[in-house]
């Protein structure tokens, strides 16, 4: 009786600019969505933080069999992130693919990543299911508030139920779309309560880019929050961070303004790339004034704009979040993910202890690689 023949084990080696093409097509293979190639190489070369760590800073690993074939990889690059007082370098997981004979050596790229000696912290931000045991293992998650949960309103009413009546397998779903619709939102006029108005004194503006304004407020960030682990919002780092989905239309920039001062912002991202409901994300909302809570009248901005734009949902991920609590409080739909997407892991144990305590967080799509494309 013949046996199959087992693959071979396969050599580990540092990823290069020049592997864009192998990974793509990896990537692919495994249904995992690819950057452009000059949208995956700026993730290093245009990355504000690059001068700094490029020269010895590792891209990613890659595993190859015996024939030169890549049979797996992991992407690696950095930000920068501020914490009492200290810089940390940042190492952000993505694309960690291996083909399926392979899949037994997976842990060795993981094993890799965690070991890099130029990182002082690790987030992971867009962990699956089928990652997450491993990625618990090697690391801890992410401890604050209710990271499975999206909140979430309807803003087109048609468009949402053609979509998710044939996903909950209702007979004639095409058919019964449209009363749905109608019933759906008739029980969300009766029911939802209405967002409180922006105070007076505050002007709601939308913008297409990150100005020097940007700078100013974020000098200010870090000052009112010196025990809050923030990663850096200087407007270069914004303007890097949403270079694909500002070029491609798929980010709203809203500023909230008092006496011509920007006091918070919101950043929403299309979140849909490769599905049929057409979600609008909350990525980030920072504010210089907290108790005033400015969060509503950037939300209400955002509501009317998707429902112009024909969006299906407006959304945020992550509740029980202090920062966020009016989208919890308004926000009348929840929808879980399958796990927790949240992980991170610090060097220096003496750090990863401070970030066991849930108020030194600020979590946000904003964090990792779950914005950037």
């Amino acid at each position: 009786m013949s046996t199959a023949a087992q693959p071979t084990t396969p050599r580990l080696r540092p990823a290069s600019l020049d592997d864009y093409d192998q990974i793509a097509r990896l990537e692919s293979s495994n249904a995992v969505y690819s950057l452009s190639p000059d949208d995956w190489r700026n993730l290093w070369l245009k990355n504000p933080l690059w001068p700094r760590v490029g020269e010895d800073w590792p891209i990613g690993w890659i595993l190859e069999n015996g024939a030169g074939r890549m049979v797996g990889s992991l992407i690696n690059f950095p930000s920068l992130y501020h914490f009492r007082g200290r810089e940390l370098i940042c190492a952000n997981g993505r694309g960690w693919v291996v083909a399926p004979e392979y899949r037994g050596l997976a842990l060795w790229l993981m094993e890799e990543y965690f070991s890099q000696p130029g990182a002082d912290l690790f987030i992971n931000t867009t962990v699956g299911a089928n990652a997450a045991p491993a990625l618990g293992t090697l690391s801890d998650r992410i401890p604050a508030g209710d990271l499975q949960t999206l909140a979430y309103w309807v803003t087109a009413y048609r468009g949402f139920a053609k979509k998710a009546l044939p996903k909950m397998h209702v007979p004639l779903a095409g058919l019964l779309a449209y009363p749905a619709a109608a019933a759906l939102w008739l029980k969300d006029a009766l029911l939802v309560k209405s967002l409180p108005p922006a105070p007076a004194s505050i002007v709601v503006e939308t913008t297409d880019c990150f100005a020097a304004r940007f700078d100013a407020f974020w000098t200010e960030l870090v000052r009112q929050n010196p025990d809050k682990l923030l990663g850096t919002r200087d407007s270069a780092t914004l303007a890097w961070h949403f270079a694909v989905p500002l070029r491609l239309g798929r980010v709203w920039i809203f500023t909230a303004s008092r006496n011509g001062l920007l006091r918070a912002y919101g950043i929403f991202k299309r979140q849909d790339i490769n599905e049929g409901v057409r979600r609008m994300q909350l990525v980030d909302y920072q504010t210089l004034d907290p108790p005033d809570d400015l969060l509503p009248a950037l939300l209400q901005a955002a509501l009317r704009k998707c429902a112009a734009e024909d969006i299906y949902v407006l959304e945020h991920l992550g509740c029980g979040l202090p920062k966020t609590r009016s989208f919890d409080r308004f926000a009348p739909y929840r929808r879980k993910l399958p796990c927790w997407p949240f992980y991170y892991r610090a060097a220096d144990p003496a750090l990863h202890a401070e970030l066991a305590q849930p108020e030194v967080w600020d979590p946000s799509t904003f964090d990792g690689d779950a914005s950037i494309d």
